[in-house]
C-alpha cells in the first residue's frame, strides 16, 4: 500500500470514528433512530456478504487459508474485516506480530519490547531502554509503539506501555469503547 493510500485509509477511518461519536452524542430523535437503523442494516448486509465470500473461498480453494491471510494483511481489507468481526487473526496474534516486528526494528536503538498480556482485548507491553544508548525520546518511542500496535489491532480496548526502569513513564495510553472503538475525548 502506498503512503498516499495509507494516509487516505487513516483519514477515512478517523472520519468514520468522528461520525459515529457525533451520532452517539446527538440527542435522540425519530430521524436519528432511523439513521442508526439504516446504518445497522447496511453494515449487517455487508457483514453477511463478506462472511459468505470467505466461506466460498474456503470451500472451493485448497489455497484458501493462505489467500484469506494475504487478504487480511492488506490494510483496507483488514479494516473492513475488523469492522465486521471477520478478521481471521485474533487480537493477541496481531499484537504479537506487531511486537515482534517492533522488537526487530527497535533493537538497533537499544530498546527491547515485550508483550506482557492481552486480556479481553486489553494490551500491555513493556519497554526496556538501554540508558547508555540514548535513542528515541520516550514520547516518540511510546508514540511509535502505540501506532504500530493499534495499526495491527485497532479493536484493542486499551493499550498500556510499561517502562520498568522509569516509573514516571508508565502510562495508560489509550482506552477505547468496545462498542464503537471510539477513543474518549
Amino acid at each position: 500500500m502506498s503512503e498516499h493510500d495509507d494516509r487516505d485509509l487513516r483519514e477515512r477511518l478517523q472520519q468514520l470514528e468522528l461520525l459515529v461519536r457525533q451520532m452517539e452524542e446527538s440527542a435522540d430523535s425519530p430521524a436519528l433512530a432511523r439513521a442508526r437503523q439504516l446504518v445497522r442494516a447496511v453494515l449487517d448486509l455487508h457483514a453477511s456478504g463478506l462472511r459468505r465470500m470467505l466461506e466460498i473461498v474456503a470451500a472451493r480453494d485448497i489455497a484458501a487459508p493462505p489467500l484469506i491471510g494475504v487478504l487480511a494483511e492488506d490494510a483496507v481489507v483488514a479494516a473492513v474485516l475488523l469492522l465486521h468481526g471477520l478478521h481471521p487473526l485474533d487480537v493477541e496474534t496481531r499484537v504479537r506480530r506487531a511486537v515482534d516486528a517492533l522488537g526487530a526494528a527497535l533493537a538497533a536503538d537499544g530498546v527491547g519490547v515485550a508483550l506482557l498480556a492481552v486480556t479481553d482485548a486489553a494490551v500491555r507491553v513493556s519497554l526496556v531502554r538501554d540508558a547508555r544508548r540514548g535513542g528515541l525520546p520516550a514520547v516518540a518511542l511510546r508514540t511509535l509503539v502505540e501506532n504500530a500496535i493499534l495499526a495491527a489491532a485497532p479493536d484493542a480496548v486499551s493499550l498500556e506501555i510499561d517502562v520498568p526502569d522509569d516509573p514516571l513513564e508508565q502510562v495508560r495510553l489509550r482506552e477505547r469503547s468496545p462498542a464503537t472503538g471510539a477513543r474518549p475525548a
